[in-house]
């Protein structure tokens, strides 16, 4: 797919800039521009754009309905679906402890594999959160050092990480987290007030410990949206904690691994418009 910006619909507000998961979107004189490379094809851009100037192989995206409270059972749901997405800018003021409440219970009644109820949780919330970032960009920035020389850049690109194994985006994000460890930077939970992780047994949760932790998480996650919380997983600092002696340092148990983890908070953005994927081209003709 072809993601464009049409200058003579911008504005050049830049929110399309802030929002931009993986920072293609550059300011030019008229109007904001999306750089080809690197671009990741997530229709951000455009489900923030005030104006509606984004166009994905020519075409608009589609909006959200007008009235959401016309929708039937069925298409609101399916809006609720539609419209979720990986937020990555929060306000900063705490999830209501009602609601919290409300999306663990979701958690904890998802269908699970024999119903082994495998899963569980631990929650971070307001301070405990850049302490726990802090924690884990000290890990990472350990990783990351090996893809600031030319060898190391090549081993990410031969384990299939090459659009995180440009020097710039190492570089970048070194730097980031380096911010991360004094408080001035949040890369991995995007300053979020409350951070769920979800975890499994190693040994009696081996064959389906993940995906039980996988279901929980996106019902919570939906649970989440529907009462107005965004949420983002957050794959970064899972694999910060790959091994037993950093789990145990923020509370889990070494018999147990991670399934998810994810954000929640009230998202600082607002979202128009539905994204644009790439079609399964299934044939459903009798």
């Amino acid at each position: 797919m072809k993601f464009e910006i049409d200058p003579q619909i911008c504005t050049n507000c830049g929110i399309c800039i802030s929002e931009c998961p993986s920072k293609t979107i550059r300011r030019e004189k008229d109007s904001a521009r999306i750089m080809s490379e690197g671009c990741i094809e997530c229709s951000h851009c455009g489900m923030v754009c005030p104006v509606n100037a984004v166009r994905v192989d020519g075409k608009e995206l589609p909006g959200y309905p007008e009235d959401v409270t016309q929708l039937t059972t069925e298409e609101l749901q399916d809006h609720l679906m539609l419209s979720k997405r990986s937020v990555r800018h929060y306000k900063s003021a705490p999830i209501n402890k009602e609601d919290l409440k409300s999306i663990i219970k979701i958690g904890e009644t998802t269908a699970t594999a024999t119903n082994s109820q495998y899963c569980d949780a631990l929650l971070f919330h307001g301070p405990e959160v850049p302490v726990l970032a802090a924690d884990l960009a000290r890990i990472l920035l350990k990783v990351v050092r090996i893809g600031q020389n030319p060898l190391g850049r090549l081993l990410l690109k031969a384990g299939g990480l090459g659009r995180y194994a440009k020097k710039e985006v190492i570089t970048g994000f070194y730097q980031l987290l380096k911010q991360t460890v004094d408080g001035k930077a949040d890369p991995l939970f995007h300053r979020a007030p409350t951070v769920v992780v979800l975890t499994y047994p190693a040994k009696r949760g081996k064959r389906f410990g993940r995906t039980d932790c996988a279901l929980a998480g996106e019902n919570m996650m939906l649970s989440a949206h529907a009462r107005g919380i965004g949420s983002c997983m957050i794959g970064f600092a899972e694999s910060a904690l790959y091994s037993k002696k950093h789990r145990a340092k923020i509370g889990i148990p070494e018999d147990r691994k991670i399934g998810l983890i994810f954000t929640l908070g009230y998202p600082d953005k607002k979202y128009s418009r539905y994204p644009v994927r790439e079609s399964w081209d299934i044939n459903l003709s009798d």
